[in-house]
């Protein structure tokens, strides 16, 4: 998957950076330096102010034209109670290998006796949510499963590597089928928000517009969103048209990092009549020649 670093900075100036802090003193061209990204810093600023349409995508759904056009949530009741329950048997998988790895420490049994509490106050309002008949038995089974595995623990004081595999892989398909029926809901939920901002839009901008997805530094392969975005905009969208931001979570962090992103492809373009090169280091293509001379790659 495609992603934009966190602390995303003009590329195109990078290769300084390194020089100024292994200087004890200051560096010749500082002053050049300083003014050439300021320079470049205020016309980031005016990248978004632009009829380039946005998908901001955090945990809701926000269209930006110059302007937000209007923000949406996506995320259903239900897609939080199947990715709450199926959170259990991972919370019982940790705390167990814990236990198992240090069965002097108290803390381990304690967790899983708070689980096992928890389990108890979900069972009770497994009534009262909008699974279906299907769904509800699924996690009745969850349930069942994690109090039999957990309640034998308790009673014994310990656990052992066979046990906690047996319980996991008899649980997998569960949390599978939760997953499955969790990014159902989700989608759906997705699309619609983002159909119903598009209507905001002139015919055809939704054929230009990005889409910028924030999360963790780790995405599992096959982020939901970015999977999303991707099979709207069509084929060779991903990196170009839909971007992943790592570790990004604050609307306004995201912005400035798409103001860098938006900003370089028009310089790159410029420069160098490539619009995603300063994606790339700039010494990228330098460094590659000079390693493979250096560690004898290049031949004779």
């Amino acid at each position: 998957m495609y992603r934009i670093p966190l602390k995303t900075i003009s590329i195109f100036f990078a290769f300084i950076l390194p020089a100024f802090a292994q200087s004890p003193t200051p560096l010749l061209f500082n002053d050049l330096n300083t003014a050439a990204r300021e320079s470049y810093a205020a016309s980031r600023a005016l990248a978004l102010k632009s009829d380039q349409p946005v998908f901001l995508v955090t945990d809701t759904v926000t269209l930006i034209r110059g302007e937000d056009l209007g923000s949406l949530p996506y995320t259903p009741a239900l897609y939080q109670y199947l990715k709450s329950i199926s959170h259990l048997p991972l919370g019982v998988y940790s705390a167990s290998i814990g236990l198992l790895e240090n069965p002097a420490d108290k803390r381990w049994m304690d967790r899983l006796r708070v689980l096992r509490t928890e389990l108890n106050s979900a069972q009770t309002d497994l009534p009262k949510t909008s699974f279906t008949e299907q769904q509800r038995a699924r996690q009745q089974k969850i349930l069942s499963l994690s109090r039999t595995y957990l309640d034998a623990i308790l009673l014994r004081g310990n656990t052992d590597i066979a046990s906690i595999n047996r319980y996991s892989r008899t649980v997998a398909p569960l949390l599978l089928a939760n997953a499955a029926d969790a990014a159902t809901v989700q989608i759906e939920a997705l699309d619609h928000a983002v159909r119903e901002l598009s209507k905001k839009l002139k015919p055809g901008e939704f054929d230009n517009a990005i889409a910028v997805i924030t999360g963790p530094k780790t995405p599992r392969e096959g982020n939901l969103q970015f999977q999303y975005f991707v099979y709207a905009f069509g084929a060779g969208s991903a990196g170009t048209r839909v971007l992943y931001m790592e570790s990004i979570f604050d609307r306004e962090a995201a912005l400035g990092v798409l103001r860098t992103v938006l900003n370089d492809r028009v310089a790159s373009q410029a420069f160098f009549g490539e619009t995603y090169r300063l994606e790339r280091d700039l010494m990228a293509d330098g460094a590659t020649v000079e390693l493979m001379r250096r560690f004898g790659r290049l031949g004779n």
